[in-house]
């Protein structure tokens, strides 16, 4: 069986990671669950992790919602594929991947244990600071499968036949050349206050979609780009409008991030089929043609395709 490696993101628990074995496994705010939680958009049963027909897949529960990588659960279970993050409300909740069972890792024994005091609001509040650590954390789990991967080939040289999948590609974007391109400076344009209006509207109007909209989050990040453009001077005359832009903004890398990392190591370890839906889901969530990180995904989803066929 392949064991689910589940991290804790934010709380008392964060940091803390969970090798788990059984069959089925439960989160939401009630000490009964396997993985409890403390937060304000939290249900008592809010969602389950099942393993059925040789994978992980993560089912939502709750009127509230749930998200992975980005996107929206229903309550049709949705496949885990590599390492992913899931969010309920504004926060970044676990960090789960599917991996080989036999490790020894620590196990939730004590569920109850687990629960902690509500978090204030500070302690919720988006900071630049553990951006920045997960964008670390990202990086270095990113280099730790590609290395594996590199060793591996090395010694299976049987295999390089199908190596070439990715010989003519560059090399892979990591976390901070990511969140560069989205972080990047915005072009102002001639200050126009009705431009800037009919842009927050619609930035509002994506956000209240992103639990329904694959884009959304992007379109969202994107027109609140578009209204500082029209803006004077380098933020919002609202703070509330500035804090909104900061939030999309990391919500926006992380899920990006996260997504292109996922589709890249399934690439190298040649799930060539699994490398292209993920670098096309990634490309429906992200759809910045004029990107770096579109033509990337581009590329590397038609070196999946090619493989796969050749593969055939």
């Amino acid at each position: 069986m392949i064991a689910l490696q589940v991290e804790y993101l934010t709380g008392p628990n964060a940091g803390r990671k969970l090798l788990l074995r059984d069959t089925c496994v439960t989160f939401g705010r009630s000490s009964e669950r396997t993985l409890p939680l403390d937060l304000q958009f939290a249900s008592r049963e809010h969602g389950e992790f099942n393993f059925a027909n040789g994978q992980w897949q993560l089912t939502n529960l709750s009127n509230n919602g749930t998200r992975l990588n980005g996107k929206n659960v229903t309550n049709k279970p949705r496949p885990i594929k590599g390492t992913c993050t899931i969010t309920i409300g504004d926060d970044d909740v676990f960090r789960v991947t599917p991996i080989a069972d036999g490790a020894d890792t620590q196990q939730p024994t004590d569920t109850a244990a687990q629960t902690s005091e509500p978090a204030d609001e500070a302690t919720q509040a988006p900071s630049a600071k553990g951006g920045r650590n997960k964008l670390w954390v990202g990086i270095g789990v990113f280099w730790l499968v590609t290395f594996g991967f590199i060793a591996f080939a090395i010694l299976n040289p049987g295999g390089s036949s199908e190596s070439s999948a990715t010989a003519g590609l560059p090399e892979p974007l990591n976390a901070e050349r990511i969140q560069q391109i989205i972080a990047r400076p915005i072009e102002k344009n001639i200050p126009d206050e009705r431009q800037a209006d009919q842009a927050l509207a619609q930035a509002r109007e994506y956000y209240a979609l992103i639990d329904r909209r694959p884009d959304a989050l992007f379109r969202a990040y994107d027109s609140y780009r578009l209204a500082l453009s029209y803006t004077p001077g380098d933020s919002f005359p609202d703070a509330k409008d500035q804090r909104q832009f900061y939030v999309l903004q990391k919500r926006l890398t992380e899920s990006v991030t996260t997504q292109y990392q996922s589709a890249a190591a399934l690439l190298l370890s040649k799930q060539y089929d699994a490398a292209d839906e993920a670098f096309k889901d990634l490309r429906e969530a992200y759809p910045d043609t004029n990107s770096p990180i579109f033509t990337d995904a581009m590329k590397r989803e038609a070196a999946a395709r090619n493989a796969s066929r050749k593969r055939r």
